[in-house]
């Protein structure tokens, strides 16, 4: 109960860089522009919405009866998740403040400051971090603002390599040399630091990530034209996820995986492995990183014509050539390192922002308790008996 509250209220509402106690002691000045006086009406109805959260909360750590608190989790749960839509909704009308006036309202550029810093860089465990969606068009309204941050372009080429929009990257990368905020040390926690060492080498490597790219949007846009491959939704315990699977390129896999979700195989399965700038691994019913379906399927990572990992790419967990089974990893950033080692099956077509909420898992430590899928489903597939050879495996 209390990890599912600190998910939303602690983790994405804590972003804000003005406390809510603080926002409510002093009186806002008459709005300069419609955009402030969006951004003001955006801010109160968030307050709203948390003071209903706190209320239910208190009600629930007054009470001891079991029953009374199963009853107040899930009143909780459909006003926690009206709280996200109602912080994002605040972020958007901060951002359009921000870009009618920028660097003029000092609460509008922290909060956007805050924002862009957790969902680019993160806390680890403590949430935040490979959201890059979201993440860039607040980086560069900040940068071309005139933020004099230094990280702010280092973020902001990471981000945009990862969705994929090099021309911006390399906008973002000029002004990071030229400000020599790639010569400077990042300071700051853990996760500050491999932000920042990752950025540097995705920036010295993005002529390389563009090319994949260009190779790999060829393809996207005949699947597009094709509008035929599988679907499948994972309804985590943050939201919805749809995948595309790529049955043309990865037939075994794409067969394996429907023939799991159409079992109902993954319902409470957690994802047992979430590393921040790299992937979330899930699949294993055992939970522990060494089950599976009682058997493995051939890995067909080593086909002409077997695809890249990206960001969001889904792509088949194992232990070695031909060991692979029900365990999958979702990719948070491109991970070429691994294409030809394990095959990409599929990608997230919607719910980015759930990829990027999945709790950070370190499997060889004590910590918090992990994200689930509650359910999975074939949204559609074509229509053929999945039929595929099962291999000798756990």
């Amino acid at each position: 109960m209390r990890r599912f509250i600190g998910w939303l209220v602690l983790a994405s509402v804590t972003a804000v860089a003005v406390p809510l106690s603080a926002q409510e002691a002093a009186a806002p000045a008459a709005p300069a522009t419609p955009e402030k006086a969006a951004y003001l009406a955006a801010l109160e109805a968030y307050k709203d919405q948390v003071r209903e959260i706190e209320s239910l909360w208190a009600a629930y750590q007054a009470t001891g009866d079991k029953t009374e608190q199963e009853t107040i989790n899930e009143q909780l749960k459909p006003v926690v998740a009206e709280a996200k839509i109602k912080v994002n909704a605040m972020v958007d009308a901060a951002l359009e403040a921000f870009k009618a006036a920028p660097m003029s309202d000092k609460e509008v550029t922290d909060l956007l400051l805050s924002v862009a810093e957790h969902q680019a860089v993160g806390r680890g465990e403590g949430g935040g971090g490979d959201q890059y969606e979201t993440a860039v068009p607040i980086l560069e309204a900040l940068v071309d603002g005139g933020h004099d941050k230094a990280e702010l372009p280092v973020w902001g080429a990471l981000a945009a390599i990862c969705v994929n929009d090099f021309d911006l990257a390399d906008k973002f990368a000029a002004l990071a040399e030229k400000s020599g905020a790639l010569r400077a040390g990042p300071g700051g926690d853990e996760a500050a630091q491999e932000t920042f060492a990752t950025a540097l080498r995705f920036i010295e490597d993005r002529a390389r990530y563009r090319a994949r790219w260009e190779k790999e949007q060829k393809v996207r846009e005949a699947e597009a034209a094709a509008d035929n491959n599988p679907r499948v939704k994972l309804k985590l315990n943050k939201g919805d996820v749809v995948i595309e699977l790529f049955e043309d390129q990865a037939p075994i896999a794409t067969a394996n995986f429907l023939s799991l979700v159409k079992k109902g195989f993954y319902e409470g399965v957690v994802f047992h492995r979430v590393l921040p700038r790299f992937m979330a691994q899930g699949g294993d019913p055992t939970g522990s990183g060494s089950g599976g379906p009682g058997y493995s399927i051939a890995c067909e990572c080593e086909k002409p014509d077997a695809r890249g990992h990206f960001r969001g790419t889904l792509s088949m967990a194992h232990a070695g050539k031909d060991t692979g089974g029900s365990q999958f990893f979702l990719c948070f950033v491109p991970t070429d390192f691994l294409d030809g080692r394990h095959t990409a099956f599929g990608r997230v077509v919607e719910g980015f922002d759930v990829i990027g909420d999945i709790q950070v898992i370190d499997p060889g430590k004590n910590g918090p308790q992990p994200d689930v899928i509650e359910k999975a489903e074939v949204l559609r597939d074509r229509g053929h008996a999945y039929e595929f050879d099962k291999l000798p495996g756990r």
